[in-house]
């Protein structure tokens, strides 16, 4: 009861505006999900941005830590359970839903809280540098692996092409 408390009201008070000072802001980037297409726990989102050196591809995880405080009743939760379980029909989680199916979760048009791996290449794709920094993005699409993989052998219907529309260029580079 004290653990599901926890996550309600943390699920309540949403991200606290001073959260977001201390971030870099990547809510302007073509920022996606891939998942299987029964997802609800969508905690990585990556984006991939041309720049004048080469590329820069984001790997950007959900900031669990932010909510999971060390030594809460949240942690000593998740120190118990060790992983999420996931079955045929079901999955049992390892945090409550209000943060594994809400708050940590990346889903399309909201802000979440995230950190962030920055990996920078070359015009010729060779690795030059990376960095990570706490971040907040706002993902534009959640994309399913079969319908991804569609895209890259021709074989997508217009309506899984349609979709892809605003995040095609990040994924033919």
């Amino acid at each position: 009861d004290e653990v599901l408390a926890a996550a309600h009201r943390l699920e309540e008070a949403g991200i606290p505006p001073e959260e977001m000072e201390g971030r870099e802001d990547f809510r302007g980037l073509t920022v996606f999900t891939i998942d299987g297409a029964d997802a609800k726990d969508l905690d990585d989102a990556v984006s991939l941005e041309q720049t004048e050196e080469g590329w820069c591809l984001g790997v950007h995880i959900a900031d669990v830590s932010h909510y999971v405080r060390r030594g809460s009743a949240l942690d000593e939760e998740a120190l118990k359970r060790g992983t999420s379980v996931y079955f045929a029909d079901r999955v049992i989680p390892m945090l409550p839903e209000a943060l594994s199916n809400n708050l940590c979760s990346l889903h399309p048009g909201t802000d979440k809280l995230t950190l962030s791996a920055l990996l920078y290449y070359d015009k010729k794709w060779n690795f030059k540098k990376s960095r990570l920094t706490k971040s907040v993005i706002c993902s534009q699409l959640k994309g399913v692996y079969s319908e991804v993989n569609d895209i890259f052998h021709d074989a997508a219907t217009a309506q899984v092409r349609e979709k892809y529309a605003p995040i095609k260029a990040s994924l033919v580079q």
